[in-house]
């Protein structure tokens, strides 16, 4: 049988019954989005939010200093800094990053909430602004899977605190949009029915 006519033959074979269907259900089956307990934070993401790398040791500083803006947004979102987010976020930093990480990054996280009064005093939006250019790097450097893996983070934040607030979903939800990624992330990374989620994040208040 000539080649050209064997490699007609199988995409017939995909063209009609069962290689068809087959075909057709994993077109169709969207990719499984996990809720942000169970998102495997990977080597590829400590690697490229890690400043201590010696490979392109800027372009990681300017991601990390972009993942805090992220996080520094969401911890004011609901108009209140609590304790259990400095602490899940400096935890965060030092299980990833390191001890120096832990204690630089937070310092860096406080000094942008500091200053976001005085910047929306003397330009309004302009914290926001900082949010979607930072957002704009991220979304135009790095894959969804690491996008989804510090949308995760993000969400851990929010859920470390006992109550989670309609302003913190918001705030994760413009995160989501300016790093490229759907709404609907957030919700799947909340588990969309927050009331019924909040017994599976006893663990991260502990």
């Amino acid at each position: 049988m000539a080649i050209g006519k064997w490699i007609s033959n199988l995409k017939g074979l995909f063209n009609e019954g069962p290689l068809k269907e087959l075909t057709e259900e994993v077109a169709e089956k969207p990719k499984l989005k996990l809720s942000a307990e169970n998102v495997v934070f990977s080597n590829e993401f400590d690697q490229t939010f890690n400043v201590e790398s010696p490979v392109r040791e800027n372009m990681r500083n300017s991601f990390l200093f972009s993942m805090l803006v992220m996080a520094s947004h969401i911890v004011i979102a609901d108009g209140k800094v609590e304790p259990s987010e400095y602490k899940f976020l400096g935890d965060f930093l030092k299980e990833h990053f390191g001890e120096e990480a832990e204690i630089e990054g937070i310092d860096v996280v406080k000094k942008l909430i500091a200053k976001h009064e005085e910047l929306e005093a003397r330009k309004p939006m302009a914290f926001l602004q900082l949010i979607g250019d930072c957002g704009s790097q991220i979304a135009g450097s790095l894959s969804e899977d690491l996008r989804y893996q510090m949308l995760s983070m993000l969400a851990l934040i929010v859920k470390s605190d006992a109550d989670v607030s309609d302003k913190e979903i918001d705030a994760l939800k413009d995160v989501a949009v300016y790093i490229g990624m759907k709404m609907t992330d957030v919700d799947a990374l909340m588990n969309a029915d927050i009331e019924k989620a909040k017994d599976e994040w006893q663990w991260i208040k502990k």
